[in-house]
């Protein structure tokens, strides 16, 4: 039995509970990982004095017990969004520039849209769809569990998200006949080992970073808009676009690249706690 056969009717019992009480819960779900089953806190201690080296341990003591309550935040409001409605979304996401996206879509230019894991990057995703006139596309990589990936697709796609997988990125998106979609792509995801083209400078290191937007953007003739993301209370974001290039292909190899990983520093370092520190962001080293 595929494991969303039960998930799905108890989650989405569940869902319907005030988010009030889903913030209860993170609460517990924090302390859990934070000091119970202390949640890959050697990567995130280890993450923390890789950008911040010149930090003191309270510091990083802080910002990653911060990090723990905002991530708990994330699963539980992903849960909360099997019945979140429409109008709850528009009310707790809200894109303060609209007309970015709405002069491109008049042009009919493809978009290519870019933010990191910083804030609620889910609920982000979810909603986009209801804040710009675009039909907004993501790339998606199945999940080893069946019924897990389709319960995660579901609610990704409950507001118009289009999903493709990542292994057609490149056929799918030379290939969409829809006038001027917008593709979501993240900042800050690691490529395979055997795949890494470009090393970045992100927090003063050289990373290996994806090179999808920048040459996506080229072959498409798509903007490149970047969203900064900021949760102004529990369950509340707000999103400012930026036209970081609105014709890429004038843009020098790489330039773009390091644009977006510059936009994701900046981000970042104006407050910690909201980016996925648990992810293995510098697993990779640059060969000698």
């Amino acid at each position: 039995m595929r494991s969303d056969v039960l998930l799905r009717p108890v989650l989405g019992a569940l869902a319907r509970l005030p988010l009030s009480w889903w913030f209860g819960i993170s609460n517990g779900l924090a302390f859990l990982m934070y000091r119970v089953v202390r949640y890959r806190a050697d990567v995130i201690e280890a993450n923390l004095k890789i950008a911040f080296p010149n930090s003191s341990a309270l510091d990083r003591k802080q910002w990653s017990k911060a990090f723990y309550l905002h991530f708990a935040d994330i699963i539980v409001e992903m849960v909360q969004s099997l019945a979140v409605s429409e109008a709850e979304v528009r009310r707790r996401l809200i894109l303060e520039n609209p007309e970015v996206f709405e002069r491109l879509y008049q042009q009919e230019r493809p978009v290519i849209v870019v933010w990191g894991h910083y804030t609620n990057f889910e609920f982000m995703a979810m909603g986009l769809p209801l804040l710009i006139p675009q039909k907004t596309f993501a790339v998606y990589q199945a999940l080893r569990d069946p019924g897990m990936g389709s319960l995660i697709v579901d609610i990704r796609q409950r507001f118009g998200l289009v999903l493709y997988e990542m292994a057609e990125t490149y056929p799918f998106m030379l290939g969409n006949p829809e006038p001027g979609p917008a593709y979501i792509f993240m900042a800050d995801q690691s490529p395979a080992a055997n795949k890494i083209k470009y090393w970045g400078r992100f927090f003063n290191r050289p990373t290996a970073t994806h090179l999808g937007v920048e040459n996506l953007s080229k072959k498409i003739d798509a903007a490149v808009v970047w969203i900064d993301a900021q949760k102004v209370q529990r369950g509340h974001y707000r999103l400012r676009a930026t036209l970081l290039a609105e014709h890429p292909e004038q843009w020098p190899d790489h330039t773009l690249t390091q644009a977006h990983l510059d936009r994701l520093e900046a981000e970042i370092r104006a407050y910690p706690p909201h980016w996925l520190w648990s992810h293995k962001r510098w697993k990779h080293v640059v060969p000698e």
